[in-house]
């Protein structure tokens, strides 16, 4: 196969649209930078360099899924970059494969730097010839190639950008090699499409940058559907600035081939071809085929037969991936093997990596428990001026009144969040970042996916849910990474349900103190239910994930990297989680001051005759609407014998979704979802109650 010398898309490195400078400042239109690349090649410390700490992490319109952007500055020109989430093809199988197509068709993408690790390069450049394919310029930075060195491996760089028709440059992200030049190939491809024009020296022309990408050549069969589908995209769809709506024609075609989920998306950006397609299958199966030498391979045609293989496209853009990457490449024996290869082998042998890695599983929570120790005589000594200061406000007025309740009220709503839930997020965030910056977070996914395997999740869920025993605000924002919506379904229902944070936890601790309750009963329910609630909802959701996961190299953590990263995630907790916690914690205490509960007495005869509870203590279960640390802390205010209490402490740790927890799920699956799982929630949290109070001995 050989590369096409047809021009998809628009002349010039910087993409479609013609820019001009308006004034000698910072252009008012910036130029857009997208990175691509599949998960863990490095993105993210390119991004890191070129934007700095100023990237902003944000949600892609209409969706959950996160991006980040930044800006650089290049000389006055001001450009844009938005880091896409990882993906190993365009083919739109995950929320996330969505959204970098969107980015790429949707953003006015100027130009790709498609981000590759040099140690994989075949199957890099399979996600490079599709994105070729778009028409929008490119610059192919191959990543880790010291590490490719290390290895053995020699690239041709030079070689691979003749190959590819467009500038290839190597980099070593970690050490900050190769930036400059990347920088500069970014600005000058950014002059060259601008359209600046000089009236004594003629437009601008940078010597060395290709003004053309050129999509693979397929096979000859391949090629013919390919032109046929083009002539019909062309016929319905009137082009405009090279491209038809969004895409060029012959990426509409290979799309269509293709046939992946993101069609339904694609025909309501294109209706016509909803009937194009509609009016192909009733030819084909009439028997009517419109191309010569039918390769029945496409995925829309009737006529498709089993006996060949489906989506040519993607077998013979692997095959020229792989001839390429022969060609460019040269290994040679190594005598000795690497620190971090010797390093590499010790971690990813079972016998050896998993006790290495279930230690630094241990020593993360010992440095958690630590931090959390810390906190709670830190955050007190820290905020006395201010709670005294409160305090002295609502001893001002009259003992019971309004004013004095809510003021009351205000110390503790501050202190707990300060205290327990963000010492518990940035300690966990910082973990994450270090275990993610070294490379040891998808060895330990690997580790835990045998386990999670047995709830049908795959071994990503583990980290999620270790969020959600810090707080399960982050961790539900955590299932974002997992792949399928049906994981994150489950993750996000057992982060609502049988998964306690770390404050309630403690508060639970502190009624079998009080209380004598049976601890083990109150632990053992929460597991129970967390392995049946797994399986059950997998199997009607029809989840059995299998780990698909990029292992990269060990490394040393940067510290600047690792610090940028804790910053651009705890952003969140002071912007939703902290607001909301604050609120509701006031809110809960004002309920308790008030003695509101004592009304409620009533209720006993019912409540423990079919929950072995009284009707306060059912109502402490209730508050975990609100906030599920709070309904601990309401038991606390209760006379409770040891039964009671290991009820109605088992009853609060299986209870429904705290208001933190259904603003998020609201956001991320919508009220029908929210509605389930509190359906769910509620006939656990009552069938736990009737169940413990049935088997439970009087003690």
């Amino acid at each position: 196969m050989a590369m096409r010398k047809k021009i998809v898309g628009n002349a010039g490195i910087g993409g479609e649209r013609p820019r001009h400078s308006t004034s000698p400042g910072i252009h008012s239109d910036d130029f857009t930078v997208a990175l691509v690349g599949q998960p863990n090649v490095g993105k993210s410390v390119i991004m890191n360099l070129l934007t700095g700490a100023g990237a902003v992490v944000s949600d892609y319109s209409g969706t959950t899924v996160e991006i980040t952007q930044g800006h650089f500055l290049y000389g006055t020109r001001k450009i844009r970059v938005i880091d896409t989430p990882g993906t190993y093809s365009l083919h739109s199988d995950t929320e996330e494969q969505k959204v970098t197509q969107r980015v790429l068709l949707e953003g006015n993408i100027d130009l790709i730097v498609n981000v590759a690790d040099a140690r994989n390069l075949s199957r890099n450049l399979y996600l490079t010839m599709q994105l070729m394919d778009l028409g929008i310029p490119m610059v192919l930075v191959l990543n880790q190639m010291d590490m490719a060195g290390e290895s053995g491996m020699q690239i041709n760089t030079k070689l691979l950008s003749e190959v590819l028709q467009f500038s290839v440059i190597p980099m070593i992200a970690s050490k900050g090699e190769g930036l400059d030049r990347l920088t500069k190939a970014i600005a000058d491809c950014s002059v060259s499409c601008s359209g600046e024009f000089n009236a004594e020296s003629g437009p601008t022309v940078i010597p060395g940058i290709e003004n053309r990408i050129t999509p693979l050549v397929f096979s000859d069969p391949v090629e013919e559907v390919i032109e046929m589908l083009q002539g019909h995209i062309e016929e319905l769809i009137p082009e405009e600035d090279g491209k038809h709506r969004l895409h060029p024609s012959r990426a509409l075609a290979i799309h269509l081939m293709e046939h992946d989920s993101l069609d339904e998306d694609l025909f309501v950006t294109y209706p016509e071809l909803s009937d194009l397609v509609e009016q192909l299958q009733i030819s084909a199966a009439d028997g009517n085929v419109q191309c010569h030498g039918c390769l029945r391979g496409c995925r829309f045609c009737p006529a498709r037969d089993e006996s060949h293989p489906n989506l040519p496209t993607c077998l013979e853009r692997t095959q020229r991936a792989q001839e390429i990457a022969l060609t460019v490449t040269k290994r040679t024996l190594r005598d000795s093997v690497s620190l971090r290869g010797r390093i590499e082998r010790f971690l990813d042998q079972p016998s050896t990596g998993i006790p290495a890695l279930g230690l630094i599983a241990y020593l993360s929570l010992k440095l958690i428990l630590v931090i959390l120790d810390f906190a709670e005589s830190f955050v007190p000594w820290a905020f006395e001026p201010v709670v005294s200061f409160i305090e002295s406000i609502a001893g001002s007025f009259p003992n019971g009144s309004l004013a004095e309740t809510i003021f009351s009220a205000i110390p503790e709503g501050i202190l707990l969040p300060f205290e327990v839930v963000m010492p518990t997020m940035l300690s966990i965030y910082f973990i994450m970042a270090l275990l993610e910056d070294s490379g040891l977070m998808p060895r330990i996914a690997i580790m835990m996916d045998r386990a999670m395997s047995l709830l049908k999740l795959p071994g990503q869920s583990i980290i999620p849910i270790v969020l959600g025993f810090g707080c399960r605000a982050p961790g539900v924002l955590a299932t974002r990474a997992l792949p399928g919506r049906s994981s994150r379904l489950i993750v996000t229902a057992l982060l609502a349900i049988p998964i306690p944070c770390a404050a309630t936890l403690g508060i639970i601790a502190g009624v079998g103190k009080s209380f004598g309750a049976d601890l083990k009963i109150v632990y053992g329910s929460i597991t129970l239910v967390f392995v049946l609630l797994s399986r059950v909802l997998a199997h009607f959701l029809k989840s059995n994930q299998e780990l698909i996961l990029e292992v990269p190299p060990v490394q040393i953590p940067s510290a600047k990297r690792v610090g940028a990263k804790v910053w651009m995630r705890f952003q969140g907790f002071f912007k939703e989680v902290l607001p909301v916690l604050m609120i509701t914690g006031i809110g809960v205490k004002i309920l308790l001051n008030t003695e509101m509960l004592s009304g409620l007495a009533r209720l006993d005869p019912i409540s423990v005759k079919l929950f072995g509870v009284t009707g306060q203590s059912l109502a402490a279960v209730a508050v975990t609407v609100v906030q599920r640390y709070a309904a601990p802390m309401a038991l606390l205010n209760l006379p409770l014998g040891p039964r009671e209490a290991t009820i109605a402490a088992s009853m609060i740790s299986l209870s429904m979704p705290c208001l933190p927890m259904s603003f998020l799920i609201n956001r991320e699956f919508g009220w029908k979802t929210l509605a389930a799982i509190f359906s769910i929630a509620m006939a656990i949290s009552l069938g736990s109650g009737i169940v413990l109070n049935l088997i439970l001995p009087a003690f």
